[in-house]
């Protein structure tokens, strides 16, 4: 069945041959009237091609294109009024505060007092380095969601390439062959 566009092409041919034995008087109209029709045809499955390559590639048919070729048109139209408002906003960032303590005379409580500074470095230290893991991993997270996305896009797109350039043209050459016998009758006519 891969060369059913040739097989078509066997009942447009018993078409021809019904058309004139319909009108054996007048072979010239039958020819003009298998013309007419195969050109009619031949037309419309190139259309029809046309149109599952739009729905393909921009998720549209051509009568939605050609409803927005019609809504293009200048025509008089109501003003169009913009308002604003502005709204301002607060960046929150997390603040840390230290109380100061008097600082000792003796070495013990100056050693001490550097513990418990060391200390308090370390705990904010540690609180910050779990908030940057934090953020690499919401990073990481929102590129592989990203990379997947992108790699199901790219598999639809490269399915519906193959499909818009092979898939296609069989209808479109057979669309194609009924111009081409319609016109070739019609100059026989």
């Amino acid at each position: 069945m891969r060369s059913w566009p040739i097989l078509a092409l066997v009942p447009v041919a018993i078409f021809h041959f019904i058309a004139h034995q319909v009108y054996p008087a007048d072979p010239v109209f039958a020819n003009k009237l298998v013309s007419a029709s195969l050109q009619f045809a031949g037309g419309i499955l190139v259309l029809w091609s046309v149109n599952d390559n739009l729905g393909l590639f921009r998720s549209q048919s051509l009568k939605s294109a050609f409803i927005g070729w019609l809504k293009d048109f200048p025509r008089a139209r109501e003003p169009i009024f913009a308002y604003s408002s502005t709204c301002e906003g607060a960046d929150v960032t997390s603040a840390s505060v230290s109380t100061v303590i008097e600082i000792p005379n003796t070495m013990e409580g100056r050693v001490a007092e550097i513990d418990r500074k060391l200390a308090e470095v370390q705990t904010l230290l540690a609180q910050e380095v779990q908030a940057i893991r934090g953020k690499i991993e919401e990073v990481k997270s929102e590129s592989n969601k990203q990379i997947a996305a992108t790699s199901t896009e790219v598999t639809t797109l490269a399915e519906r390439l193959e499909h818009a350039a092979v898939g296609n043209f069989k209808l479109l050459s057979l669309g194609v062959a009924l111009v081409f016998w319609g016109s070739v009758t019609s100059v026989f006519a």
